[in-house]
């Protein structure tokens, strides 16, 4: 066998061991769909028939979240990938088997952006919670799973009247006829 030969031979070995490695790695990928909603209370108003008095649940649509591996949050964790959800609120991940959390990329930002963000409005019916409440919730993840096999999650959200998903702003406006 000539050299060259040899050479070709074992380039050929070697590729075939990677490529066997990468297709066994890919074997190891689930399928994760997620779908997420908000459910929005009825808040007020006319007399609501039993359907509208339940609420209703809007997709989380073109929200922006961040894929970390692992079930909780600490400063400096290395994000996995962004995560855009569609119009429907829908995404499909394929990942391997283990624990991950999302977590709106909003809560990426300093502590003072962050309540930028999501804190002060200029309305007097709205009280606003401490720093304290934003950073908890800052580092809060929005949604822990877990992968073992090909699977669809309902993330839902519960929001609020007149304050949506914010848990740090409080309403003290009168009550809607």
């Amino acid at each position: 066998m000539s050299p060259l030969h040899f050479i070709l031979l074992f380039g050929f070995f070697s590729a075939c061991g990677v490529v066997s490695k990468e297709a066994n790695m890919g074997d190891n990928l689930k399928k994760v769909a997620i779908h997420a909603t908000v459910h929005k209370p009825y808040c007020g108003g006319a007399k609501p028939s039993p359907d509208v008095a339940a609420g209703y649940y809007e997709s989380m649509k073109f929200e922006k979240f961040k894929l970390f591996k692992g079930e909780n949050f600490s400063s400096g964790m290395q994000e996995l990938q962004d995560v855009d959800l569609d119009e429907g609120g829908n995404i499909t991940l394929m990942l391997a088997p283990g624990s991950y959390f999302l977590m709106r990329a909003d809560k990426l930002l300093t502590l003072d952006e962050f309540i930028s963000m999501n804190g002060p409005f200029e309305e007097k019916n709205f009280e606003m919670m401490d720093k304290s409440c934003f950073q908890n919730w800052k580092n809060t993840p929005d949604l822990v799973f877990k992968v073992v096999n090909d699977t669809l999650i309902e993330h839902r959200v519960k929001g609020k009247c007149w304050v949506g998903t914010n848990p740090c702003l409080k309403y003290t406006g009168p009550p809607a006829p």
